[in-house]
């Protein structure tokens, strides 16, 4: 099992949806924020906090170009109705 799935739990990376990517997230903010969390913890938490935002984004990057180039189809396709 590497660091990362360790991390997320029964969960692998590639498995958990975006909404499940913040939640985990948000958990660690909170664990962050508990001034009692041990310093090794701290460390994995923080690089693990640091992978899930650039997982998502980079995740609302792609879907952005998805919406952006759905809407330009519709646009050509608008233009070529007139």
């Amino acid at each position: 099992m590497t660091e990362v799935q360790a991390h997320y739990g029964n969960e692998t990376e590639k498995e958990m949806t975006y909404e499940e990517k913040v939640q985990k997230l948000d958990e660690i903010l909170t664990r962050l924020d508990n001034s009692e969390t041990p310093i090794d913890k701290l460390s994995e938490d923080v690089k693990l906090g640091a992978k899930l935002i650039k997982e998502l984004s980079k995740k609302l990057k792609q879907v952005e170009m998805e919406v952006r180039d759905a809407f330009k189809e519709l646009e050509d396709e608008s233009e070529k109705e007139i």
